[in-house]
């Protein structure tokens, strides 16, 4: 269990405005961490709740998925994948018996991780600020950045919709196969649709977040721990299995140096998860690997702020553990569908395509599953983890990899979570009991069928309809992000000046 040393964590981006803010003690509560209440009492939302994996099961029977499907030892060429009440229950050649089969004639790989993301800000357009950055600290001052980003955040709020603009962001991940997000605030709206990384999960609750300054990482506030201590009290108590945190975002000095503060202050430890490093270099990422810290990688977000991503390849050869981020709407994709492919371009073009699709597909399913110490539950098909699980088109010619990393949003053809179909196409989702059970969202042409409704009583507004929510937000945000994004358009911003550009 964690407990509330530092009670002003933002889950937004850690801009230094809002930093000055926090240390004032002026934040919107809202925006405040995954953390507990003082005492170490859980409180309700995040004691347990609906898609937790945790005393709440939500689905019984069972029912079998028939495809290519992707395993830690390999591709298994036309098995069946055998769904019973929450769990993965077998893999096998042979058809089971008793139960609805489903032919995907897809390939079926574990529910995609997401290993960052500011999911309250998804309802906002990509932000061209007219220019890129030297680190994180400077755009936010940027004139557009208020008008852009800020002011619809601020509209959302004053109309007191932020579960409906949480679930929208939630859906822009699901659509592409996301089953888990790190960096959703925790409120009591948001356990009706992807797995919250840094709430209880599996009956385990053993992740934090902090977006402040790693400057003010030792700095205690109101006679409370710093954050830096309050980490290392809950490592010694074995309490933590993840902390995340901005580091090195941007190609300065000063995002550079922020690698030497996490190993001033002692948290160059295995449960570092640093997100962007793109200021850091190959003799970092070897003192990273010896640490056993982690990173979360970011490249439309790097590409469009700063021209500039992180040396993955120097990582990866160092050993470090990567997994993919999709970030947030104003400067990154609308899913890890879509940050596959800007990291596709990234290797291809820059590393020469020195990352193997392998490589890719593990940053989006056993790499962020390991990272948040979730790998006994999710990350990868095996018999025992939850049924976390995303059907792509199988392409003719290619591996099983590249299908997921080519795959367009039209090519989604299933995805669940803890076996509860939420996305898909219609006659899959009636194969497995989700018939009556849906609304039909148009993706890219193709009609798709998403039930975004609960039943539980601890979610709030959990029987609003996708249509609700949308209706919502267009009163307050005209200008918000499709359900489906259909376009390059953020790519295209991103790559322009860099050799990746179209």
């Amino acid at each position: 269990m964690r407990r509330k040393h530092l009670v002003m964590i933002l889950s937004s981006v850690a801009l230094a405005a809002c930093v000055a803010e926090e240390l004032e003690g002026a934040f919107d509560p809202d925006e405040n961490d995954d953390t507990v209440d003082v005492g170490g009492k859980e409180d309700a939302v995040n004691k347990s709740g609906y898609r937790s994996g945790c005393n709440a099961p939500i689905r019984t029977g069972s029912y079998a998925l028939h495809g290519d499907v992707v395993t830690p030892t390999g591709v298994a060429v036309a098995n069946y994948v055998t769904v019973t009440d929450e769990k993965i229950a077998a893999i096998t050649a042979l058809a089971p018996k008793g139960m609805p089969i489903v032919e995907t004639d897809g390939v079926i790989f574990p529910g995609l991780i997401d290993g960052h993301g500011h999911v309250e800000y998804n309802h906002i357009p990509i932000a061209d600020l007219g220019k890129r950055y030297g680190d994180r600290d400077q755009w936010p001052n940027a004139s557009l950045y208020q008008t852009l980003v800020k002011d619809p955040k601020n509209a959302v709020t004053a109309a007191g919709i932020q579960c409906e603009a949480l679930r929208h962001g939630e859906v822009r991940g699901l659509v592409g196969g996301t089953t888990a997000i790190q960096g959703t605030p925790l409120t009591a709206c948001t356990r009706s649709l992807v797995r919250n990384l840094e709430g209880t999960n599996f009956c385990q609750d053993r992740v934090r977040q902090n977006v402040m300054s790693i400057s003010g990482f030792t700095r205690g506030i109101s006679g409370k721990p710093s954050f830096a201590d309050s980490i290392k009290a809950d490592i010694a108590a074995n309490r933590l299995d993840a902390f995340v945190v901005h580091a090195g975002e941007g190609i300065d000095d000063h995002a550079h140096a922020e690698w030497g503060q996490l190993k001033a202050e002692g948290l160059a430890v295995p449960q570092l998860v640093m997100i962007h490093t793109a200021a850091f270099n190959a003799a970092d990422y070897k003192e990273i690997a010896a640490s056993g810290a982690k990173v979360i990688w970011s490249p439309l977000s790097n590409l469009l702020l700063y021209g500039k991503t992180a040396d993955v390849p120097s990582a990866l050869a160092a050993g470090v553990r990567v997994s993919l981020g999709s970030d947030w709407a104003p400067s990154g994709s609308a899913n890890l569908l879509g940050e596959l492919k800007i990291a596709d371009r990234t290797n291809q073009i820059l590393w020469r395509g020195s990352i193997t699709d392998q490589q890719l597909v593990d940053m989006v399913t056993i790499n962020p599953a390991t990272t948040f110490g979730l790998q006994k539950f999710v990350g990868s098909i095996e018999v025992g983890k939850a049924a976390d699980l995303l059907v792509v088109t199988k392409q003719p010619g290619v591996s099983a990899y590249r299908s997921l990393i080519n795959a367009k949003p039209q090519d989604v053809k299933l995805v669940t979570i803890s076996g509860d179909a939420l996305f898909g196409d219609p006659a899959m989702m009636d194969s497995v009991g989700k018939t009556g059970d849906y609304e039909m969202v148009n993706t890219c042409g193709a009609m798709k069928a998403i039930d975004v409704t609960v039943k539980a009583t601890d979610v709030t507004r959990g029987s609003e309809s996708l249509a609700d929510i949308e209706s919502k937000l267009l009163a307050v945000n005209p200008k918000l992000t499709p359900v489906v994004d259909c376009t390059d358009d953020a790519a295209r911003k991103a790559f322009a000046g860099t050799p990746m550009a179209y």
